[in-house]
């Protein structure tokens, strides 16, 4: 069996042209420019690429952008009051407090303190409630994963029919963190065609195989790299692998000074060949196109203000 590869980079240049296309429209018809507001922690090893990588594809979108790095022992009230700050700014139509946090902020509470009108990953609860009962507000945004692994199936041509079986595959966390299980909860309710049966299996479960082995699409979200074995899997299984590990850096060969980042998902993609249909990798899958697509709602935002 051939594996087709599905890699974002086509979707999310495509996102990320039409952002910049509308914003340099927009400035020029209205002379505005969407505003955005990154938070984040230097908590985790690959916060130093994500936030650089934010701020930049954010800039060359067209979007003044607002940068906050908190220290790792900020309280919530001193979050708070940031996020206060910038909900009343004007001159900025989208905050994103960047994931995680440290352990011992709240990420519901954080997220709920976000205007739901400039909170544009879709995780405010009310943004949440519209990503599963479309059409309850008027003004929502799409939650980036589903609409990310949508936007990837649709231009792969790949049509997952109605009754097959979707397992999801989560770390211990993913049930603990409630803000992680609600995401992955809304994401499912959007991303699965209805009816089609759902489940959800903590990968050190002692039932994680026979769960695997029926799944005809399995999402695979964990902090252990390469977790999934071959032998599980049943012939056809469509995959899509979501969370990024570093799992090294080495030095780059144009610049010893500068490291790169190598990164892996919960699934190793040549060891899957020919027995999956389909494989959303990591790196290049998912995560390519969340950042356009909260760029695209954070420009959503700015027209939201204008009535456009």
């Amino acid at each position: 069996m051939e594996t087709k590869i599905i890699k974002g980079d086509s979707v999310k240049e495509k996102i990320f042209d039409e952002v910049r296309d509308e914003i340099a429209e927009i400035k020029e018809k209205y002379n505005l420019i969407p505003g955005i507001a990154f938070v984040g922690f230097t908590v985790t090893p690959l916060s130093k690429y994500v936030i650089p990588l934010h701020i930049q594809a954010a800039e060359a979108a067209g979007f003044i952008v607002y940068t906050e790095l908190m220290p790792p022992n900020a309280t919530e009230e001193e979050l708070f009051k940031l996020i206060d700050d910038l909900n009343k700014r004007d001159d900025i139509h989208a905050i994103l407090v960047l994931q995680p946090l440290p352990g011992h902020l709240n990420p519901i509470r954080i997220i709920n303190r976000i205007d739901p009108r400039k909170e544009v990953e879709g995780f405010h609860p009310q943004n949440m409630l519209s990503t599963q009962i479309p059409d309850i507000q008027t003004e929502k945004y799409p939650m980036c994963l589903p609409t990310a692994l949508a936007e990837l199936f649709r231009d792969a041509g790949i049509d997952v029919e109605e009754g097959k079986e979707w397992v999801f595959v989560l770390d211990d966390e993913f049930f603990s963190n409630t803000l992680t299980h609600m995401v992955v909860k809304s994401a499912a309710s959007k991303a699965v065609p209805v009816p089609s049966p759902v489940s959800y299996i903590n990968k050190n479960s002692d039932k994680l195989i026979d769960y695997c082995k029926r799944a005809d699409v399995l999402v695979v979200v964990t902090k252990h790299p390469e977790y999934i074995k071959a032998e599980w899997l049943k012939s056809g299984v469509i995959i899509v692998d979501i969370y990024s590990n570093l799992v090294k850096e080495i030095q780059s060969k144009n610049d010893p000074s500068k490291l790169i980042p190598i990164i892996r998902g919960g699934v190793n993609v040549e060891s899957v060949t020919n027995i999956a249909s389909v494989v959303v990798p990591v790196p290049g899958g998912i995560v390519a196109v969340v950042l356009p697509l909260q760029l695209r709602n954070a420009l959503s935002a700015l027209k939201n203000s204008l009535n456009l």
